[in-house]
């Protein structure tokens, strides 16, 4: 075991809000909690998403049923009622849901108004195949991609009320046969409606996508100091402990820990603390390779994996390393003085069984930079 002079280590503070005093009972009434908040935001952005498919599908869609009122003459009545549907509903639709407690619930509730238009609109057309056809199956589309198939077969029965209401009103008349003039005035339904969906659908996935990728990186990384993660940087030693076994490969393993840690808390608070943490961070992105691995493993103690280093090839890296902790602590007026760390090496050996027990070596050699005085570097 061999022993060199390093860098300075860090403890977390423990008693932050032992002396806080307790808040004072506030009149006021209590915020919605993040989580509903959280709900209701994600509920309006998806009204906002249905407000704009239903403006366009609602204004197109008026033709479908437009041109079959057209030839059966139809009621004043019905066509205001049309007119109201496709260029007046999805306006109130959106404010609707945006009072609504829930937006998210609000619309789905004026989905299933949309199935029942829909179904009312089939019987009133004296169910002409191809505008009912069209009506239908883009509602349905709407009810899947919003709530899947549970939204769906409430679509459907939705669209049976709308029916069974029109019947009433109007009577029940089938009249399916669907001409020229049907196909053309369906067409903007058919062409441009699918068109917007899809659009729609590939915006969400680009987010969901965005979205994955910033949950992977929070999942991979420190949100402190940007380094790897405690959880991602064992999967990355157990990897490299894979390879060095398969390959013969060398790689170093190395344990650091800031000195005083828990005085530098006490003295100087937990933001200057924080600010320590964030400072030595960077000096081993600095210090280091882009292929060298480097981890928060918890607290003030970080982990670093040098692939393909032997342990003489290691020793002046760290060395180097503990002494520009120490030069920064001295040029840094945002750092405590006295600021240093310390440091354990131990390079792999086929003799381990397991990462765990690598690992284990190197707190046991950074224990022993620890117990010789710290700010020092201890190889094992």
């Amino acid at each position: 075991m061999k022993t060199s002079k390093g860098k300075a280590k860090l403890r977390l503070a423990e008693d932050a809000s032992l002396h806080r005093q307790p808040a004072e009972p506030s009149s006021a009434a209590p915020n919605p909690p993040p989580a509903a908040k959280a709900l209701t935001g994600r509920g309006k952005r998806f009204a906002l998403r249905i407000y704009r498919l239903r403006t366009m599908g609602c204004a197109i869609g008026f033709f479908c049923v437009a041109g079959v009122f057209h030839q059966l003459h139809a009621a004043p009545w019905l066509w205001a009622l049309l007119v109201f549907h496709g260029y007046l509903w999805p306006h109130l639709a959106y404010r609707l849901a945006l009072r609504a407690r829930v937006p998210y619930r609000g619309e789905r509730r004026n989905l299933m108004i949309d199935a029942a238009f829909g179904g009312f609109w089939v019987v009133a057309m004296r169910f002409n195949l191809l505008p009912s056809l069209v009506l239908i199956t883009m509602l349905s589309m709407d009810d899947i991609g919003a709530g899947g198939l549970a939204l769906f077969w409430r679509g459907l029965i939705a669209h049976a009320v709308g029916a069974v209401v029109g019947a009433g009103v109007l009577g029940l008349h089938v009249a399916p046969t669907s001409d020229m003039f049907n196909i053309v005035t369906c067409l903007p339904m058919l062409v441009l409606y699918p068109i917007a969906l899809g659009q729609a659908t590939y915006e969400m996935s680009q987010k969901l996508a965005q979205r994955t990728r910033e949950l992977e990186y929070l999942n991979q990384h420190d949100g402190l100091t940007g380094l790897f993660s405690r959880f991602y940087w064992e999967v990355c030693l157990a990897r490299t402990f894979g390879e060095c076994l398969a390959s013969g490969r060398p790689a170093c393993l190395i344990m650091l820990d800031l000195d005083h840690f828990k005085q530098i808390n006490d003295t100087h608070g937990h933001l200057a603390g924080d600010l320590v943490l964030q400072k030595f961070a960077g000096t081993l992105r600095e210090s280091l390779r882009s292929e060298d691995i480097i981890g928060r493993y918890g607290g003030e103690e970080f982990g670093v994996i040098l692939p393909g280093v032997n342990a003489d090839q290691a020793e002046p890296i760290i060395d180097r390393l503990l002494a520009r902790l120490r030069a920064q602590t001295s040029l840094d007026r945002e750092m405590p003085p006295g600021c240093t760390a310390s440091a354990g090496i131990v390079a792999f050996s086929a003799e381990f069984p397991s990462p765990d027990a690598w690992l284990q070596q190197a707190d046991h050699a950074l224990y022993q930079a620890k117990r010789l005085g710290r700010d020092r570097l201890v190889v094992c």
